[in-house]
């Protein structure tokens, strides 16, 4: 799912989609614990709450997002790889 996100969540040659930069080491600090610049009230990243962050719901197209289902470009992420997103918030969202 990487290539999907960073797609659109890079600073090459543009200012970065949701000012969310993910190709360097501060990606972790833009998403955990950060309020989402799209959606009022929302965090990008509850950590140890997939159900509460707005990542989630981004990539699975739940109702209620602003805007389109993530990513725009590429294919949605599959089931599996939107798992392995659900468990690492599950888990804390730890920084590795």
């Amino acid at each position: 799912g990487r290539r999907s996100c960073v797609s659109c969540h890079t600073n090459v040659g543009r200012v970065p989609a949701g000012l969310m930069n993910l190709i360097h080491d501060v990606a972790y600090d833009q998403i955990v614990n950060v309020a989402s610049s799209a959606k009022a009230g929302a965090m990008r990243v509850v950590p140890g709450n997939p159900d509460a962050s707005y990542l989630v719901h981004k990539v699975e197209g739940r109702p209620g997002i602003v805007g389109l289902r993530m990513p725009f470009i590429a294919p949605y992420l599959t089931d599996g790889q939107i798992l392995i997103l659900r468990r690492w918030i599950e888990l804390g969202a730890p920084r590795n």
